[in-house]
């Protein structure tokens, strides 16, 4: 079984935790809750299933209060690695009470007769300023599209594999070749067929003061296999999004809003990261006349979002042709314009655990097999947004 605090560690954890609130009501980045604006957050919480099963409590009763803790400082929560049984989610709504409700995915990224990589998707809402829409669907490639792909990586890959007729290994390589396509082994393929887990979308009306920001988020776990598979899976999400905006975001007023963890480590750099996206996007926009803007402030924060604080695996961003929503450029103003203005941020519970003690090891380094099973391995992020208003025209630095 996986190290845990014990129960006196994590009431001496949580016992740090309220005396440094006070001080800084945002202390180790926990978004306060504020009356005139929403938190939207985003965290995979690792392999939150079944709340016990025949070894006992799958987390312990000081993790989930640290769940529980962390998730009524939201308004939206978007949750990964909800496993197929949801007793632990359960729970989470239960101890947080009425005001809060929860809709949840089917399970994806398996087949009948295979394991495969399979979750849930969750979103975890607050009634008072969060409402739920009337649209919930996973997004997926047709058949036609899977087939037009399939045929592109059997291309791709007769044509790395197979020499030409004249090659004395011609027929031999051929033969091969044939024998392994026909068992389907996915990891011959180069090119993107199809998401390993189709994301989720869920449409979220956020009420203000004569005002409202109309949402579709869409809950996302991306490939965590090889660099160059996360990109095709990156790429094609975005450009699924880019595709759909022109019906959502230009006609109909939607704000297109990724809340996941896209496992995004295929560039060392997040500046590099950041510069690929707008080119990416403006070409697309430019090729399509599209009117859609992207904004992913993570990689302007600088922000690691595993438990780790090596890669920025997890975002919160919007693709929209809403003025009231920071562009790219306002980015760097985050928590500078009033306390309910644009802020966005990381709960860093490495760095509480290791300050409060049982999370550091005599060197003075994180105890990571003390927490990343029992409560995740990734931190959650957050975004906040002023509550939408009447007079509310466009993102102001006034």
């Amino acid at each position: 079984m996986a190290q845990h605090f014990t129960e006196a560690e994590w009431q001496q954890i949580e016992t740090h935790l309220n005396a440094a609130l006070p001080v800084d009501p945002q202390a180790y980045g926990l978004p306060e809750r504020r009356d005139g604006s929403v938190v939207l957050m985003s965290w995979n919480i690792r392999k939150f299933g079944a709340l016990t099963d025949r070894d006992g409590r799958k987390k312990s009763p000081g993790a989930m209060r640290m769940i529980e803790r962390i998730a009524a400082h939201a308004d939206l929560l978007s949750i990964q690695e909800q496993q197929e049984k949801t007793g632990a989610l359960e729970a989470l709504v239960t101890a947080l009470g009425p005001d809060y409700d929860v809709i949840y995915s089917d399970v994806t990224g398996r087949s009948p007769g295979y394991r495969g990589m399979s979750e849930r998707f969750a979103f975890l809402y607050r009634h008072d300023h969060v409402r739920l829409g009337h649209l919930a669907s996973d997004l997926s490639y047709d058949r036609t599209a899977i087939a037009a792909n399939m045929n592109e990586a059997l291309k791709a890959s007769f044509d790395t594999s197979v020499p030409g007729e004249d090659d004395p290994g011609y027929l031999e390589r051929l033969m091969a070749w044939v024998q392994n396509t026909t068992q389907m082994v996915g990891a011959q393929f180069s090119t993107f067929v199809q998401f390993i887990r189709s994301p989720h979308l869920v449409e979220f009306v956020i009420e203000g003061p004569e005002g409202r920001y109309e949402i579709y988020a869409i809950n996302a776990h991306l490939v965590s296999g090889k660099k160059r598979e996360r990109q095709q899976e990156f790429f094609a999400l975005l450009e699924w999004l880019l595709h759909d905006s022109r019906k959502t975001v230009s006609e109909r007023g939607k704000i297109i809003m990724i809340m996941g963890d896209l496992n995004m480590d295929f560039d060392t750099s997040n500046d590099r990261r950041r510069i690929g996206i707008e080119n990416y996007v403006t070409s697309i926009n430019a090729k399509r006349k599209l009117d859609a803007k992207v904004n992913f402030p993570f990689l302007d924060g600088n922000f690691n979002t595993n438990a780790r604080r090596t890669q920025t695996y997890d975002h919160i961003a919007w693709l929209a042709d809403d003025t009231r929503l920071p562009r790219g450029r306002h980015n760097d103003l985050a928590g500078t314009l009033g306390s309910d203005q644009f802020d966005y941020g990381m709960f860093d519970f490495t760095q509480l655990f290791v300050e409060a003690g049982p999370g550091r090891m005599p060197d003075g380094t994180p105890d990571y097999a003390r927490f990343a099973h029992d409560l995740s391995d990734h931190l959650p992020i957050w975004v906040r947004l002023p509550l939408p208003a009447a007079d509310q025209r466009r993102f102001t630095t006034t």
